[in-house]
């Protein structure tokens, strides 16, 4: 079944207070059984947390106030087609949730109604007794206007207060409004072919709806069927001037089947649905022909086994591998490190399976899947367009003579270097803006904030233009590293970086001074441990990007650094790369035992 509504349930506070002693696992199985009870009853307790759901790939183009209208405007029309039991609503919570969205009503006529039912006894036998009943000593949980407009959509199962006598009312189990009972009434004494006195004799023993009681009891409802109802509609029209067609209709219906089930029958998930509630993925989001980052699990001689962000497993084989790894018969553990991201391009999907199949090879992965758009003929203006790009090659940086760029990203801002520095001066570390580059049409710049006064501004060659105003299809960092779109390149370059900067920072051996106050450190540590070595890490804000590797081995060894680079998930210390801080430490302590600092053998720098 679907989960969306356990989904949202079991890690809520709602789930919390509801369940305090269950894991979320057993919170999430509870939400999913109630769901297959009563769908509607689970997505009305959601309140405003219904939006989080995916209803539609484009409703995120609209105002979240709107979304929400249109939202409870649905549960509305549902929750008055099923009706609502007042008598399990007292009693429940779960189903206290749809009262509010009950034509009429609303979360405070709602919470009045059921607190005033509650004074009253906590059951209501009829729907008369909702507006009061003076002689009975019951207090009115509606008034006569409010009461006109919910009555036919509040329901009390007539088998749950049969045993109250004339007091209960069949009709009351029924979408038939209370002013139309008499004609309910009139229809079933007609169909049991009762004249007036046998009528009155029901009535006097049994209640108002006597003859309603009798018609059910004696299963006799089929022959509602038989009567000509138009002739009933023609005559209320002379007599009464009421034009009640439409709701003779729903009597008889109602007679027939009270509160019949009027909803589409329950569907089972086809594999579409269960890939899209597995995995997040739609039809559209991940398809075959897709360049998309996947993460290293093991590597094989002849196998690469990968996963997908989504959850998806993947497999690349030999046959896939890039042109250069074949040509120099490279092992893929040489190449690949477990839990390494890299991009790959989708070959197979089997989206019953949850599995994929994946290729590295370059000539493929320069053609990345590209989505048509097919517009119908009343739906596309193709003038307009062309228009609109006539006039955006009319727009002119006047400083520059260049074409003014307008890219439709939240990161994009039309600056130049100093402006980006500018703007992200105040702003997080890892933070970023997308603007035009100065090399021309086929580039765009990324600034990012490395540290506070520290900003690395990164060229982004553009491949693959539609036109001189799209984003390239590829886009290339350093000649080394490709990405399908902007927010990719964000993801997997700019903000893996930022990560590392992190990590970086967050070490025991970084020192937070400039260069010279490290070595001074240094100094400092080897004149007070005179047979001891020591390195440190330090910032080099002349070179965003890059960190200074400073150590001395020993008091009398001189002061020495080496520039660590920090690229996309990794660090490059003399031409080698380290996924994390305890490998680069390593590898350093490595490098120095076999070169030195500056090639000769020497003791390594203590740990």
């Amino acid at each position: 079944v679907n989960d969306e509504c356990a989904r949202l349930y079991h890690t809520s506070k709602r789930a919390e207070s509801d369940h305090p002693g269950l894991p979320p696992l057993t919170r999430y199985a509870i939400a999913l059984a109630r769901y297959m009870q009563h769908p509607i009853r689970e997505y009305a307790a959601l309140g405003r947390d219904i939006s989080s759901i995916s209803f539609d790939p484009h409703q995120h183009l609209i105002p979240m106030d709107k979304l929400l209208k249109y939202l409870e405007t649905s549960i509305v029309d549902m929750v008055n087609l099923v009706g609502v039991d007042i008598n399990d609503a007292a009693q429940d919570s779960y189903t206290a949730n749809l009262l509010p969205y009950v034509c009429g009503l609303g979360p405070r006529k709602a919470a009045q109604m059921l607190k005033v039912i509650s004074q009253n006894g906590g059951e209501v036998i009829n729907r008369a007794d909702l507006a009061g009943d003076v002689e009975r000593q019951i207090k009115p949980a509606a008034s006569p206007v409010v009461w006109v407009n919910c009555a036919s959509f509040i329901m009390i199962t007539f088998a749950d207060v049969e045993q109250e006598g004339p007091e209960a009312d069949y009709l009351d189990n029924t979408r038939i409004h209370p002013e139309d009972y008499d004609l309910a009434r009139k229809i079933a004494a007609d169909a049991l072919e009762l004249d007036e006195e046998d009528v009155k004799a029901e009535v006097d023993e049994f209640g108002p709806s006597a003859v309603v009681r009798r018609l059910v009891k004696e299963d006799q409802q089929d022959k509602v069927n038989d009567l000509v109802l138009e002739q009933y509609a023609e005559q209320l029209e002379k007599q009464m001037s009421q034009r009640k067609r439409a709701t003779l209709e729903t009597i008889r219906a109602e007679l027939i089947s009270p509160y019949e089930e009027l909803r589409h029958n329950f569907q089972d998930l086809g594999t579409e649905q269960i890939f899209t509630m597995l995995t997040g993925e739609t039809g559209k989001s991940l398809v075959e022909g897709m360049v998309v980052p996947v993460s290293v699990r093991r590597t094989f001689p002849t196998y690469l086994d990968v996963r997908l962000d989504c959850g998806v497993e993947g497999g690349i084989g030999e046959n896939e591998y890039p042109e250069e790894v074949v040509r120099r018969q490279l092992q893929p553990r040489e190449v690949w490190s477990m839990g390494q991201t890299i991009q790959a391009k989708i070959t197979f999907l089997d989206r019953r399976k949850l599995t994929a199949q994946l290729t590295l090879r370059e000539n493929e992965m320069r053609n990345p899947y590209k989505r048509t758009y097919d517009h119908g003929l009343d739906e596309w203006d193709a003038e307009l367009e062309a228009r609109d790009k006539k006039e955006a090659r009319k727009v002119i940086d006047a400083s520059s003579g260049r074409a003014q760029r307008v890219i439709k990203h939240p990161l994009f801002r039309p600056f130049n270097s100093a402006q980006a520095v500018e703007f992200l001066g105040p702003q997080s570390r890892g933070d970023c803006v997308i603007r035009p580059s100065s090399k021309g049409p086929d580039h765009l710049a990324v600034t990012w904030k490395v540290h506070e006064g520290v900003f690395q501004h990164i060229d982004v060659l553009e491949l693959d233009k539609e036109n001189e105003f799209s984003v390239g299809r590829v886009l290339r960092v350093g000649g080394k590293w490709s990405y399908t779109d902007l927010d990719e390149l964000i993801v997997l370059h700019v903000k893996a970086m930022a990560k590392k900067v992190e990590e970086m920072m967050g070490d025991e051996r970084y020192q937070s001074g400039s260069r010279q106050q490290t070595e001074q450190w240094l100094t400092t540590y080897t004149e007070a441990n005179p047979k001891r070595s020591m390195y440190a890490f330090c910032l080099n804000a002349k070179y965003p990007g890059y960190f200074y590797l400073c150590f001395k081995a020993g008091q009398n060894a001189p002061l020495a650094n080496w520039p660590v680079k920090v690229i996309p998930n990794a660090f490059e210390l003399r031409g080698n790369k380290y996924p994390d801080m305890r490998a680069l430490k390593n590898g350093f302590k490595l490098l120095f035992s076999n070169q030195g600092p500056g090639g000769q053998q020497n003791g390594v720098p203590r740990r």
